[in-house]
């Protein structure tokens, strides 16, 4: 928590990925929020599947997708127009490809510090085996990303509300990583006195080593530990400014965690995620993508081996 004092370094560049869906409409209001609110420059971003090329080798087929990247081109000025307020610094730009890969390659290649896309409830089945855009740019991306759900009553645009983020939940398990993540959540809260909750879940073993009988002192013993450095992290938060909660669960993680932020009604959760191989995400997926998948707000998902982001 020490590294908090450290010089600070804002969101300057923020990519907002759009389809054109009315699903996809659930992250503008984030995206001109969080532009607004850093002085950031807005790339709106849509995504044309390319044509395989083989056929693209068949001249009719060839002009075809012209006229689909001519289309495209008006459509994304046209929804810029209509969708984003004029005062905002706003480039929009046409890749063509698999959206996932092309959205993520073109964050890196750019230098985009936020990528906020939206993403649609699918079935458990669906996101084992093929999974959402959103989550495959949650997988790859170099930066962090913020993903909208879908509201039965979706968020419009104008709202001019540059606090959107009045209750976030961070969960922690006290890691460099983690602190990485509280950073963003603490940028987002300290110009609008947010109120964070910090949150450690402890997850009892699923096949413990030598039986069921000592893990209730165990737990008491690591309850104590990280009521200990929770409160702490809380206090230093509290003198730069943040009013910040301690909160300690026992469970599945990405269960406790969305549990959290029903209960508190919370306007947003900022987790850490560790990389990890192709295999163990088609099988499990992790515990952020988890969270993202289940969770009743936005999602923040702050990746490792990303650039430093410094809070205000």
């Amino acid at each position: 928590m020490a590294e908090m004092a450290t010089i600070p370094m804002g969101l300057k560049r923020i990519m907002v990925t759009t389809d054109f869906s009315e699903g996809s409409r659930q992250a503008l209001p984030l995206a001109t929020d969080l532009a607004s609110q850093f002085g950031a420059t807005l790339t709106l971003v849509f995504v044309l599947p390319a044509m395989p090329t083989a056929e693209l080798n068949n001249l009719g087929i060839g002009f075809e997708q012209e006229r689909l990247v001519t289309e495209a081109r008006q459509r994304l000025a046209q929804f810029r127009e209509q969708e984003l307020p004029a005062k905002l610094s706003v480039e929009t730009v046409l890749l063509e490809g698999s959206p996932p890969h092309e959205i993520s390659t073109f964050a890196g290649d750019s230098a985009i510090d936020l990528i906020i896309t939206a993403t649609h409830g699918h079935t458990v089945l669906k996101h084992i085996w093929l999974g959402s855009t959103a989550e495959r740019i949650v997988q790859h991306a170099r930066c962090p990303v913020l993903v909208a759900r879908a509201q039965p009553v979706p968020m419009r645009f104008p709202d001019d509300n540059q606090c959107r983020f009045q209750r976030i939940v961070v969960p922690t398990d006290f890691s460099k990583l983690s602190c990485q993540a509280l950073r963003y959540a603490t940028a987002f809260a300290r110009p609008c006195g947010s109120e964070l909750t910090l949150v450690h879940v402890i997850e009892p073993p699923p096949y413990p080593e030598f039986g069921y009988a000592h893990i209730p002192r165990k737990e008491a013993a690591l309850r104590q530990k990280a009521r200990q450095r929770l409160e702490s992290d809380c206090r230093e938060l509290s003198q730069s400014g943040v009013n910040a909660a301690p909160v300690i669960r026992t469970g599945n993680s990405f269960h406790e965690i969305a549990a959290l932020a029903r209960e508190q009604n919370a306007d947003l959760i900022v987790i850490a995620t560790h990389s990890r191989g192709a295999i163990m995400h088609a099988v499990l997926g992790s515990t952020a993508e988890r969270v993202v998948r289940h969770a009743p707000c936005p999602v923040l998902v702050v990746r490792a081996q990303q650039r430093e982001f410094i809070a205000k």
